[in-house]
C-alpha cells in the first residue's frame, strides 16, 4: 500500500488584511464584566479557513444622574456594526435590548444568532495583528465594523482602514513585536500552570 501525503496548500497573503467573513454565532458577554454596559462577540467564519476569528463590540455607555442613556462611543459601533448586518433592534434609554416594534429581547445573543448567521461569507472585515503593551503577546485582532462583500465595500473598507491608521486609531505589531523574547515559552507556560 503506497504512503498518502495531503497535498500541501499556498496561501495568497494569509488571514489578514481584507478578508471575506461570514457571522457563525453570537454572544452577549456584558453580564461578565462589571465595566462592559455593552459587549457582543461576533464569531466570523473566515473564507477558506478551518478556523474563525472573534469581533467585539464592547464598551461603556454614557449615562445621567439616574441612570438613563444619553450617548456613548459604543452605541455608534454598535449601531454602526447593526446597520451592515440589517439589525434594527438596539438599546432602549433605560439600557434594556428591544428591538424595532419595542418588544423587550431577553437575550441580544440569541436574538442575533437566531436571526443574522449566514451560511457563507456576505461581508468583508479586517483582521490584523494587534500592536501589544510591553510584555504582553501579539493577538489577531478584527476591526469592529463589516462591510458588504462586494467592490464598493472592499474600496470603503480600504479607505476607512488607511485613515484609521493614520489617525493612530489602529496599531498593527510590527517584526519587534513578534520576536520570540515576546512569546511565551510553551515549557515555562506549562510549568505555571502547577
Amino acid at each position: 500500500m503506497a504512503i498518502f501525503k495531503p497535498e500541501g496548500t499556498t496561501s495568497s497573503g494569509g488571514y489578514l488584511g481584507v478578508i471575506e467573513v461570514g457571522i457563525i454565532n453570537f454572544e452577549n458577554k456584558a453580564g461578565l464584566f462589571d465595566w462592559a454596559d455593552v459587549f457582543i462577540e461576533v464569531e466570523l467564519s473566515i473564507k477558506n479557513s478551518e478556523y474563525s476569528n472573534r469581533l467585539s463590540v464592547l464598551g461603556e455607555l454614557e449615562k445621567d444622574a439616574s441612570g438613563k442613556i444619553t450617548g456613548g462611543h459604543v452605541l455608534k459601533k454598535l449601531y454602526r456594526f447593526f446597520d451592515a448586518i440589517g439589525c434594527s433592534a438596539g438599546l432602549n434609554i433605560d439600557g434594556k435590548w428591544e428591538d424595532e416594534h419595542g418588544n423587550v429581547i431577553k437575550d441580544i445573543g440569541a436574538y442575533l444568532t437566531e436571526r443574522y448567521c449566514t451560511k457563507d461569507e456576505p461581508y468583508i472585515a479586517y483582521l490584523y495583528k494587534k500592536k501589544p503593551k510591553a510584555g504582553k503577546k501579539v493577538y489577531t485582532e478584527v476591526y469592529p465594523r463589516l462591510y458588504p462583500n462586494n467592490a464598493t465595500g472592499k474600496t470603503q473598507c480600504e479607505t476607512d482602514i488607511a485613515w484609521l491608521k493614520s489617525k493612530g486609531h489602529i496599531k498593527e505589531a510590527d517584526a519587534s513585536d513578534m520576536l520570540p523574547e515576546n512569546d511565551t515559552n510553551l515549557a515555562e507556560s506549562a510549568l505555571n500552570n502547577l
